[in-house]
């Protein structure tokens, strides 16, 4: 049973949609991503989304959450593409969180009611150099020491890593060929460098270095040295279908600004969308989006249902939404000519986070691959 009703759901994205166009113009991006901005996103936003209940509406009811889906997260998610939103929704809600839920103690899961409230930020750090999109390379290690564990390895860029206040941290326990494990590491904790940097699109993290980075026993998500690659995947797949949706959300706004611009801009002394080459592109456009949205709702509602087969229409839908987010993008480009090579207008921005959410987790052509292994391209 679906935790929210139809209408609920409705509620739910007409009052994120109503917000972010009153609260977070693009003027607004523009401020949080000037260099100057020490987090590259705000902790006063990240507060009122928690009063308002977004940050808990698919945490369990025992953290203060609303208990709903991956559906209910994404339509957060969406309402944040569509906005070009910079806060850690991916990071902590879906990547984090997801972590803690799935593999927690009852005792670390009370993190989540932290979460919920808007404070306690989290980032997952379990890709690292050479490994591709490869989801069980890990080279990290975990070694038992004193009664705790010391931790020793590198993981390349993770969204938001250089602000959360926890790392979620995967490691090969006792050698690397060990079972792989997750950590909740401090991330002032004495060995950890951090190298901070943006993302195309101006999202902010960092890739970490740990050098013999002391935890204790209970940091180890679990109660057992269970390896949890099975978890990771799943995570891993959350986030998969959580970038869907926010690229279904940019990919909706960059056409509205598209339709609208070709309205107002004239050529020829009428305006460009009486042109009807430009019209039949802008159709194109919206079938492309449309049916990555449609692929990402099959994928939602599988999984939400506990569907056998909900894994591979969660890669499906994200080989259809790389597609649609690098042509959606690239049109919009186009049709806003020279100006939208510029930042002063939003396409070119839009254009950056659909290019991010193409590669994020994995491109079309590695989930091609993943179908065809498992026969079911």
């Amino acid at each position: 049973m679906a935790a929210f009703t139809s209408d609920e759901r409705q509620l739910l994205h007409e009052s994120l949609v109503e917000y972010f166009k009153a609260n977070y113009p693009f003027e607004r991006f523009r401020e949080l991503t000037d260099r100057q901005h020490p987090d590259g996103s705000s902790r006063e936003a990240w507060a009122e989304y928690a009063s308002l209940g977004w940050l808990g509406v698919a945490l369990p009811e025992n953290a203060g959450g609303s208990a709903g889906g991956m559906t209910e997260l994404a339509i957060v998610m969406s309402a944040a593409g569509g906005a070009l939103a910079l806060e850690p929704f991916l990071p902590t809600l879906v990547l984090g969180a997801g972590a803690i839920e799935l593999a927690g103690t009852a005792a670390q899961q009370e993190i989540l009611g932290e979460v919920n409230a808007g404070e306690r930020l989290l980032a997952f750090c379990h890709t690292e150099p050479d490994a591709g999109f490869a989801r069980g390379y890990v080279k990290a290690v975990a070694t038992p020491s004193g009664g705790g564990y010391t931790l020793t390895g590198e993981k390349s860029f993770a969204l938001h890593a250089h602000a959360a206040d926890t790392l979620v941290v995967s490691a090969r326990l006792n050698d690397d060929k060990g079972p792989i494990a997750l950590f909740l590491v401090p991330r002032t904790a004495a060995g950890i460098e951090l190298t901070p940097a943006p993302t195309l699109d101006e999202r902010r993290g960092a890739a970490v270095r740990l050098t013999e980075v002391a935890v204790e026993a209970s940091a180890c998500l679990g109660e057992s040295d269970t390896d949890r690659s099975g978890i990771i995947n799943e995570v891993l797949d959350r986030a998969a279908l959580a970038v869907c949706a926010e690229a279904a959300g940019a990919m909706a706004t960059a056409m509205e600004q598209t339709v609208e611009y070709t309205k107002t801009r004239e050529q020829f002394g009428q305006p460009l969308s009486k042109f009807q080459v430009l019209q039949h592109r802008m159709v194109d456009m919206s079938v492309a989006a449309e049916g990555a949205r449609a692929a990402t709702h099959g994928a939602l509602r599988a999984y939400d249902e506990g569907s056998p087969g909900a894994q591979r229409l969660i890669w499906r839908a994200k080989v259809e939404t790389a597609r649609a987010a690098r042509f959606v993008g690239g049109q919009g480009i186009q049709l806003h000519g020279g100006m939208g090579m510029t930042d002063d207008l939003a396409i070119g921005h839009y254009y950056k986070r659909l290019t991010l959410c193409e590669t994020l987790y994995g491109d079309a052509d590695w989930y091609l691959g993943q179908l065809a292994q498992s026969g079911a391209a």
